[in-house]
């Protein structure tokens, strides 16, 4: 499934996959073969970094986790401020993480965060709006 989540990536960073596009394409995904855990959002002032930030965890350490992507938008869903997917490991759990300087705290307190991918059995697809703190 590694084609499949750098080409979702390249297609987003092209802005030829919108986020409601995303959404419907992972609209058979299963949302109980992974949990994110410890997921957040936080921005630096001292930096000017907006920092998305989870840990992945499969529920059936038989079916690992070998693929992930961590998208944050605007809380419209209007911008993307940062995108990545990597693969090629089999783990039961994976720390990821993004950051990114397009962010404007005049943007608002909120971004439409994502994480996607895939499990050796199947995919997977969250999407919730968080709340943006300090760091």
């Amino acid at each position: 499934m590694a084609t499949d989540g750098e080409n979702i990536v390249n297609l987003i960073k092209s802005g030829k996959l919108s986020q409601s596009e995303l959404k419907e394409a992972f609209a058979g995904a299963s949302s109980g073969v992974v949990t994110v855990q410890d997921w957040g959002i936080c921005y630096s002032s001292g930096t000017g970094q907006l920092s998305e930030y989870g840990t992945v965890v499969a529920t059936n350490p038989g079916n690992p986790i070998t693929g992930v992507g961590m998208i944050a938008y605007s809380s419209d869903g209007s911008r993307m401020y940062c995108v990545q997917y990597t693969n090629d490991f089999s783990s039961p759990s994976i720390v990821t993480s993004i950051g990114t300087t397009l962010y404007n705290p005049q943007d608002g307190n909120q971004s439409i965060c994502v994480v996607y991918g895939w499990t050796t059995q199947g995919s997977f697809y969250f999407n919730q709006t968080l709340t943006i703190v300090p760091c």
